[in-house]
């Protein structure tokens, strides 16, 4: 039967200060009057029925998945103590799903991805899921732009069903390689989502995790010890753990329109923008000023004069003016402020 994992753990510390470490973005109506958790579970479920999604999320964030969520079951739930990154939650979520259906086919779904083309998107998961028997089935995105907040992979053969091997993985580039990735066709945006064969992907942590598998049928075997044996398994990601060793992987070209909203600057592509590429949610004036993007989460009015290319976010608890570009620092704003007892929150 098809399964599916949402990933819902992140702290979303690029979209401070609106996300919180108690209410990070997946929660937050950030993009219309849908969360993105909300939005994710919505789509998987044209093509999965929804007894058969689970959700992996923090077990400091169940106030806020609740309120965000509150008609979504909640035995669906894993509650990550600690978070261990990627690995460990595909892990756990797989072996827990195997241990229910030992033929289950399993997508992976971050929750705070953007898809308008929705039946295209459903298209493209039941062409996955019926292509995932005996493999890991990964979706490529093919670029529109030199994105160097992504990972791509280089395509190889191309194979009967549609699907290409994999040739590598590639790290986030910077500016000159992205546009060398782009204008050879021969790359595409690692999208995060993938549909696999339950069995393949328990083989193959098993392989190239054997700790990390062992630590986590334990746990299934004694749920009793979550707490204290899950903050003790290894952290690493899916890809680096798994997907980038692992044979049994390949690539499917999306169809379907594909964003991973992770930062402000990916916000605003979703706002129109007047003749001077201005921008914003909210009330705001700019004047003189070019490039900009506001985010008014408090009402207040933000005025901008004689800038450009800044993007300025206010609520309640902060205002954040930043140079646009730099959206990939504001997690230092986070971290300061959890670390450093002179700054409030």
């Amino acid at each position: 039967m098809r399964w599916a994992v949402i990933m819902a753990g992140g702290n979303g510390t690029r979209f401070w200060p609106l996300s919180t470490p108690a209410n990070p973005k997946q929660f937050l109506c950030i993009l219309g009057n849908e969360t993105p958790s909300g939005a994710c579970i919505r789509r998987v479920s044209r093509v999965v029925e929804r007894e058969r999604i689970v959700i992996v999320a923090s077990e400091e964030h169940r106030e806020a998945l609740r309120t965000a969520l509150p008609d979504f079951p909640a035995h669906q739930v894993l509650w990550e103590p600690v978070g261990r990154n990627t690995a460990a939650c595909i892990a756990w979520a797989t072996e827990m799903i195997l241990r229910q259906d030992s033929e289950a086919l399993i997508g992976v779904f971050p929750s705070d991805h953007a898809i308008r083309d929705e039946a295209a998107f459903a298209s493209a998961l039941d062409a996955a899921y019926a292509n995932a028997e005996g493999r890991i089935v990964l979706f490529g995105i093919a670029p529109t732009r030199p994105e160097t907040g992504y990972g791509y992979i280089r395509l190889g053969s191309a194979l009967s069903d549609g699907a290409f091997e994999v040739s590598r993985f590639c790290e986030k580039p910077n500016v000159d390689v992205a546009r060398e990735y782009v204008a050879s066709g021969e790359y595409v945006w690692n999208s995060g989502m993938f549909i696999y064969d339950g069995s393949v992907m328990r083989d193959e942590i098993r392989r190239w995790l054997p700790e990390l598998a062992s630590g986590v049928e334990a746990i299934v075997d004694h749920p009793e010890t979550l707490n204290t044996a899950f903050a003790r398994l290894y952290a690493i990601s899916i890809d680096y753990g798994v997907m980038e060793r692992t044979q049994k992987a390949v690539v499917m070209r999306a169809v379907f329109d594909w964003d991973d909203v992770g930062t402000w600057e990916a916000i605003r592509r979703y706002y129109p923008c007047d003749e001077h590429n201005n921008a914003g949610f909210g009330d705001y004036l700019a004047i003189d000023s070019h490039d900009v993007f506001t985010y008014a989460a408090d009402g207040r009015l933000i005025a901008v004069l004689g800038l450009d290319h800044v993007i300025a976010v206010s609520t309640k608890d902060a205002v954040l003016v930043m140079a646009d570009g730099r959206s990939q620092d504001v997690r230092k704003f986070a971290d300061k402020i959890k670390n450093d007892s002179n700054v409030a929150e």
